[in-house]
């Protein structure tokens, strides 16, 4: 604690007022109390440029946690907005799973039909080839009795005109006699011996049924009167 002073002690051994001491004191005073006073400035600015930071930065951390709020809505408005494409497109992908399934079943299906619809098809195309290879073989024989039919007529008619001119021949000889002797003749050609006046070679009729429907493969006659002249 500092000596204390009494107006006794001043008078007595001290220094008296209005000296040199006194007059340094009360600069010392004065320079203490300009100090404190710019110290209470500076702390007074110090002070407001605290508060004055501290509102910089309040607002700045106002306007963080404005933007941290707006960026979780958005977050959250973003998040909903995919968890709802997400589920849209879950149900598009299985709208469309079952629609190409079916499509897919179906497809199977028809190439299923289409592989059986071709066999069979090929079964019946040998089938077809069988009756069209067995139905030529009927044709070339057709073909062959129809070309023997043709031989036996023209040797019928060959057999007829020799006979005939046999019985040109004998005008020299007594008309009352007739050579009755004839050539051989094939068994599909008969004479008539019964009638004169009317002789007549029938050739059979040949036909053989085909997918067209009925072909006639030959179909003659010849009659032939004496004397060439008809009735």
């Amino acid at each position: 604690m500092p000596n204390v002073h009494t107006l006794k002690d001043i008078n007595g051994g001290g220094h008296r007022l209005g000296s040199a001491y006194e007059q340094e004191l009360e600069e010392k005073i004065r320079s203490v109390t300009a100090f404190n006073s710019e110290i209470n400035d500076l702390t007074e600015k110090l002070v407001d440029k605290y508060n004055e930071r501290e509102k910089e930065f309040q607002q700045t951390y106002a306007d963080v946690g404005n933007k941290i709020s707006q960026s979780n809505a958005s977050s959250a408005k973003v998040r909903s907005q995919l968890i709802s494409e997400r589920k849209s497109h879950s149900e598009s992908q299985r709208e469309l799973e079952a629609k190409y399934s079916a499509e897919v079943k179906s497809l199977k299906s028809q190439i299923k039909t289409l592989k059986r619809e071709g066999t069979l098809a090929q079964k019946a195309s040998f089938a077809d080839k069988i009756k069209i290879i067995s139905l030529e073989v009927k044709v070339r024989e057709l073909e062959d009795d129809l070309y023997s039919a043709q031989s036996e007529l023209r040797e019928a008619n060959r057999s007829l005109k020799d006979q005939l001119a046999l019985k040109k021949e004998p005008r020299g000889a007594s008309h009352n006699e007739v050579d009755t002797s004839l050539p051989p003749m094939d068994s599909s050609s008969q004479l008539s011996t019964l009638n004169p006046s009317s002789q007549i070679i029938s050739a059979n009729t040949f036909s053989a049924k085909s997918s067209g429907g009925l072909i006639k493969i030959f179909s003659a006659s010849a009659t032939v009167y004496p004397n060439n002249h008809p009735i």
